[in-house]
């Protein structure tokens, strides 16, 4: 909403400058979004008197005139058809350049020199008439700067009106906010309107057929009036409100719209078949021409305002082609309604046609302002057009919407405020807004203010919005900054939010970065990951009323989001991904109304895991990359109770994916991506995923670090490679290694895997290297070959092994 202060000055007095209006109207819940400052485009121009007209010499479309400047006359030459003594005219000077950027010099036109130039409305950029030159209105002088005869210059306060403050979307009630936050008087617009000839209600029927999405329609008549161009100070104002001017008649219909708030139609009359308007419903498919000239294929919610020959108008949005008001109008039927705001919402996003008219219907317009408006617009007209304005206002109600009261107890508002605040003090914000007092009852604690809320403020339906009111009317800046009274309790992270923290740290510094992705996402993912649901479940949390079917059903799995996340940075050349996430998935459980929500732990690993340095070659990304992540968060959260066990998955590579295994419950899974995934989503074959149940991980994590003596003695080291069948799992070895050396094993690393010509097809061999040593003893050689006799001979009988 663009609040001009020149026009905004007619209703109440402005006593702060334009800046501190600002502040107070945003402290005040109303945000002032900008401050424009305008008439500065027409300083370089002044007011031209001309003296005299003749013809030119050497011409005979062209006239030369003499133009008194103020200080100087000069001679001009001009090839307006409307120029004349007497007239005052804007001047553009020698040196001045107009908004096309045409710089005025003085020159020799046709034999006479002219120097300047009298300007149309369209060369100054006021309009596109370029019929003649601009003829400025009474009250001009010659020599006085443009801006301040045409009284362009005004400060315009650029408003961010919420959706709930449509008493604010034009200026009276934009002028009732000033008056209550400065302490002045409202003053509203005063008209005395003369009606003359038959009765509007004998040229006039209206029938309401959808009361539901039409409560009121009235109507008046103005008769002979004559259309043409209306005054500069409503075009004025209409262009500092960001409108454009079109007609006097036109022009008074936006002019009362934005004074009242409340939008208006002219139909000429004489196009409506019998005066007859009928508001109703479209029929399904029905067709009807709207001013911008598209022919707009309706449906069965759409409101309609009809003459018995069919449409005339898209009920608050836009009137239609047939019955458009034009230069031969002399009859105007003028609408005032009140429209259901959800129906107008709705028929505006479906035709994709808004207007200013629909943005205020859709956030509510005063169903008890009609009237008014009508007859504030019926004198304009009149004034500004001429003709009569026939007698009574024709005024139909499907409905009444009545003013409602509220009661608000002042113990409570002060409560909440954080300020004591008396019955008459409410009373006196809450009155500065119009809204009606009509009893202060109770005493001390227990006083409560009653008051009758005015239909042009719909947003107060309950006492909390009338203690925000009082709130906001006393000054937010006012009340004093208090801390919220709780118990003594401190208050402390769960072990649960506290170890998650704690991984996402321990991810972060591995050299991966936190994403956050949509909880909602496309069953299309689905049938990428798992076609045959066989991992991921086959049940859904599906969105009633989604956005779209890209965020159609809440997230089972990390991986979507995941993988969206990797394709949008390749395909923006970020080919070195490292991602991981904590969040929720849905699951829904048989027999409950709704999912359970556990947390997982994701990640996404592609291209390259370290670039290429001047001591090495880069590292690409790989299955041991995601292995090492995990072993790395283990590390990090003394968990040495887990395990990997090889395992086929319908998204991970059948040779390359694993499951996890944390204390006694599989936990997740990782591995290499799917070559088939990878291809349908162009993501590279060294993509690889994890994704962990976050309940099991915390379950398992310790707080702190087991206390592990450090020995004293020395340890053995010993070497073993053993030959084992291709099908047998390293893990499996290496854990029966473990159960059989005892507690003087103290630790078993695979360092090599060979496969080649010394073994047998089907054969591999793995090479462990074993650390033996006591923390109280210096160990003999023969308690450390007894036990590495034992485990050979474990692995023979388990595994069938043999000592390579």
């Amino acid at each position: 909403m663009r609040v001009s202060l020149q026009w905004l000055a007619e209703y109440v007095d402005l006593v702060k400058g334009p800046e501190e209006l600002a502040e107070l109207l945003t402290n005040s819940g109303t945000a002032v979004d900008g401050i424009e400052n305008l008439g500065a485009e027409y300083e370089d121009y002044i007011v031209g008197r001309v003296v005299e007209v003749s013809r030119h010499p050497s011409a005979d479309r062209l006239s030369l005139c003499r133009v008194d400047l103020g200080s100087e006359v000069v001679d001009i030459v001009c090839g307006a058809p409307n120029v004349r003594a007497g007239i005052f005219s804007p001047v553009a000077i020698p040196g001045s350049r107009l908004p096309d950027g045409t710089v005025i010099a003085e020159a020799a036109i046709r034999g006479v020199t002219s120097r300047g130039m009298l300007l149309s409305e369209r060369e100054l950029g006021i309009s596109e008439d370029a019929a003649g030159i601009m003829v400025l209105e009474e009250g001009a002088s010659a020599g006085e700067n443009l801006a301040d005869a045409l009284g362009t210059r005004d400060t315009v306060l650029d408003l961010e009106i919420t959706p709930n403050r449509p008493d604010c979307l034009y200026m009276l009630g934009v002028a009732r906010e000033v008056a209550a936050l400065t302490g002045q008087k409202l003053r509203r617009p005063v008209f005395r309107l003369d009606e003359g000839g038959v009765s509007a209600a004998e040229e006039v029927q209206i029938e309401i057929v959808d009361g539901d999405l039409c409560s009121r329609y009235v109507a008046r008549v103005i008769d002979g009036v004559n259309t043409g161009t209306s005054p500069w100070w409503m075009r004025r104002r209409l262009q500092a409100a960001g409108v454009r001017p079109i007609s006097n008649i036109v022009d008074v219909t936006n002019y009362v719209m934005l004074e009242l708030g409340q939008p208006l139609h002219a139909f000429d009359y004489d196009l409506v078949a019998g005066g007859h308007i009928i508001v109703r419903r479209a029929a399904e498919g029905e067709r009807m021409t709207t001013l911008d000239g598209i022919e707009r294929v309706l449906t069965k919610d759409d409101l309609l305002i009809c003459d018995p020959s069919g449409p005339i108008a898209l009920a608050g949005v836009m009137g239609g082609e047939h019955t458009e008001v034009g230069d031969a109008t002399t009859k105007v039927l003028l609408e005032s309604a009140h429209f259901e705001p959800a129906n107008i919402m709705r028929t505006a996003r479906v035709q994709d046609l808004p207007s200013e008219a629909s943005y205020r219907f859709e956030r509510g317009v005063d169903p008890n302002g009609c009237v008014l408006a009508a007859d504030r617009a019926a004198y304009l007209m009149h004034t500004l057009a001429g003709g009569a304005v026939r007698p009574g206002a024709v005024d139909v109600r499907a409905r009444m919407i009545e003013p409602v009261r509220l009661c608000i107890r002042m113990k409570r508002t002060s409560a909440l405020i954080g300020v004591p605040l008396e019955g008459d003090d409410a009373a006196s914000l809450l009155s500065s807004i119009d809204l009606k007092v009509l009893e202060i009852g109770g005493d001390g604690e227990e006083t409560t203010v009653e008051v009758e809320v005015p239909t042009f403020r719909p947003d107060l339906e309950r006492e909390i919005d009338l203690v925000e009111e009082v709130a906001r009317l006393y000054g937010y800046d006012r009340i004093p900054a208090t801390l919220p009274l709780s118990s003594h309790n401190i208050g402390a992270l769960t072990r649960e939010q506290r170890t998650r923290r704690e991984i996402a740290g321990i991810m972060v510094g591995m050299g991966l970065h936190e994403a956050i992705t949509m909880a909602f996402i496309s069953p299309r993912w689905l049938d990428v990951l798992d076609p045959d649901r066989r991992f991921i479940t086959p049940k859904q949390a599906i969105l009633r009323n989604p956005v779209s079917e890209e965020t159609s059903i809440m997230r089972p799995s990390l991986l979507p989001g995941l993988l969206g996340s990797a394709c949008f940075n390749l395909n923006r050349r970020i080919m070195d991904i490292h991602l991981f996430e904590t969040g929720r998935v849905f699951i829904p459980m048989a027999g409950e109304k709704l999912p359970q929500e556990p947390l997982r732990l994701g990640c996404i690993l592609a291209g390259k895991w370290l670039p290429k340095q001047w001591d090495r070659e880069a590292e690409e990304v790989g299955f041991f990359t995601c292995k090492g992540i995990m072993e790395g968060l283990m590390r990090a959260l003394h968990i040495k109770d887990w395990s990997l066990r090889r395992e086929g998955l319908p998204f991970l590579h059948p040779s390359q994916s694993c499951v996890a295994r944390v204390g006694d419950v599989d936990a997740g899974c990782l591995g290499l991506l799917h070559p088939r995934i990878a291809s349908e989503i162009d993501l590279p074959e060294n993509t690889c995923v994890m994704e962990l149940d976050l309940a099991a991980i915390v379950t398992a994590a310790q707080v702190l670090s087991p206390y592990e003596e450090i020995p004293r003695f020395p340890a053995i080291h010993m070497d073993m490679a053993v030959v084992v069948a291709e099908s047998v799992d390293s893990l499996e070895v290496e854990q029966t290694i473990r159960a059989v050396g005892g507690e003087l094993l103290r630790e078993v690393r695979l360092f090599d895997l060979y496969r080649g010509e010394q073994l047998d097809e089907g054969e591999k061999s793995l090479a462990y290297a074993l650390s033996f040593y006591a923390l109280d003893r210096t160990l003999k050689d023969q308690e450390v070959r007894s036990a590495y006799e034992g485990i050979i001979k474990a692995l023979a009988t388990r595994f069938g092994a043999r000592l390579r």
